[in-house]
């Protein structure tokens, strides 16, 4: 149990540290959701979410608003990667570590960003 435990103070620890740093995008007629990553204004999402589209927009969930434009996609890999147009509007990048061979946890709240209510 004390591993549960220890799982769970996690995976809420991760919960709070990214809370503000993940948008809800909207790009053409895809939405989902991004995280800003270390890098000049720069948000990675899915493939899938930005299809076709150049350019949309992302929300985060303190009302900030950024126009961003599509870098590049990998269909094969489904992940995109977003400049935001202002880099400054954005929240401070999440930490990335080296996850090889310890658990993950993966995120993605687009419906909280939208409604402005935060994750819990």
């Amino acid at each position: 149990m004390d591993e549960l435990d220890s799982y769970s103070r996690t995976v809420s620890a991760v919960a709070a540290e990214l809370t503000g740093r993940v948008a809800a995008v909207r790009t053409g007629r895809g939405s989902g959701s991004a995280v800003v990553v270390p890098g000049d204004g720069i948000l990675v999402t899915n493939a899938h979410v930005v299809g076709e589209a150049r350019s949309g927009r992302a929300d985060f969930v303190d009302g900030t608003q950024a126009a961003v434009s599509v870098v590049g996609t990998d269909p094969l890999s489904d992940l995109a990667v977003l400049r935001a147009d202002r880099p400054g509007d954005l929240p401070p990048p999440v930490g990335l570590g080296d996850a090889t061979g310890s658990w993950s946890v993966s995120s993605s709240w687009p419906s909280a960003t939208r409604s402005g209510s935060q994750a819990r």
